[in-house]
């Protein structure tokens, strides 16, 4: 493995974007969240097509969400702890894997472009 990305976001931020997204009826793929101006819907109705929005019940139960981050952030057993091994391994290997790291509370677009301005250097 070459590269690690951590890409970081505040607990609460993540909480209300996945509370906040909002699913077509007409095509999951279009991207509909309350809390992201980039993507807020057009009312009740989707901004790309019109449809009617629905949202996903297990992104409502704040009890489930706080168990899927209580997953993440675990720092033996969760994603987290796999993120502090590459980490512990690049710093005993000369920076191997790299380390990039991500503010992901900006938009797709600044965080795009940063993740492309990192890999630019290596």
């Amino acid at each position: 493995m070459d590269i690690v990305i951590d890409m970081k976001l505040d607990r609460q931020i993540a909480k209300d974007r996945i509370m906040g997204r909002r699913l077509c009826v007409n095509d999951n793929n279009h991207p509909n969240n309350i809390f992201i101006d980039a993507i807020k819907p057009a009312g009740d109705k989707c901004r790309v097509c019109g449809g009617d929005l629905k949202s996903r019940s297990d992104d409502q139960d704040e009890a489930a969400i706080d168990q899927r981050h209580n997953i993440y952030y675990d720092t033996e057993t969760g994603t987290t702890a796999g993120l502090l091994f590459f980490k512990d391994v690049s710093a005993k290997n000369s920076g191997m894997p790299r380390i990039i790291e991500l503010d992901g509370k900006n938009a797709l677009q600044e965080v795009s472009a940063d993740l492309m301005k990192q890999l630019d250097k290596i």
